[in-house]
């Protein structure tokens, strides 16, 4: 296990490096061009970067693995819900209407400042894959038990706005799918590593907060 999670971490180390410098290097011509105005899209572009470098941050401090989720699905479902949107992204164009993508930019923006939170709440609990490091239930995590992949949401809503077409639904659509699984599977190698889940399971919804009509499952339930 630990071997998987030195390999695991060097991988994700490589990609998020990429990918926080390829966000990276916009910012980087804007702000030599000494302009400033700061536009929402600017705004939007530091926060995905900030995202990005926090991933992999967190990825480099992270906790050693206490438990993970066996077999290849686990995995599989991983990676496809975490690249899932960027492959639809590349297959569909974006849309000509300037009130379509401020207000696709509002979204990302939200979903991304809040999944920046998240993601600095959890900490060095942060993984990938489905893997059991320290149980977090305080802040976002006292509300839903999978905070991060609600704000995630948000930003994809965002993307589809932005891109928006048949294709980009389906594909969202499955990414979403994916990411529920995903949660199932954190979930399973939780429960199973750290035996007071159970309490905190039957305590805090699984993704929508109680205002909002979240569940909170019976004694006993899963």
């Amino acid at each position: 296990m630990l071997n998987e999670d030195f390999f695991g971490r060097i991988a994700i180390v490589f990609v998020m490096t990429v990918m926080a410098t390829a966000s990276a290097i916009p910012l980087f011509l804007y702000f030599r061009q000494d302009t400033s105005a700061v536009s929402l899209a600017i705004v939007t572009q530091l926060a995905s970067t900030v995202f990005l470098l926090l991933q992999l941050v967190m990825t480099i401090a992270r906790l050693p693995p206490k438990g993970t989720a066996q077999g290849i699905e686990p995995r599989v479902t991983a990676v496809a819900g975490t690249f899932m949107i960027l492959l639809a992204l590349n297959l569909a164009p974006a849309l000509q209407s300037e009130a379509a993508q401020v207000t696709a930019l509002c979204l990302v923006f939200i979903g991304t400042a809040s999944s920046i939170f998240c993601l600095y709440w959890l900490g060095r609990s942060f993984s990938l894959m489905a893997t059991a490091r320290r149980l977090v239930t305080t802040g976002p995590y006292s509300v839903v038990r999978h905070p991060l992949y609600i704000c995630e949401a948000v930003f994809v809503l965002g993307m589809v706005l932005s891109h928006f077409s048949m294709l980009m639904v389906a594909l969202s659509a499955f990414q979403f799918l994916l990411q529920y699984r995903r949660a199932r599977n954190e979930e399973a190698i939780l429960r199973q590593t750290f035996p007071e889940y159970g309490d905190y399971a039957r305590r805090v919804p699984m993704l929508l907060p109680r205002f909002l009509g979240g569940a909170i499952p019976s004694p006993g339930g899963q």
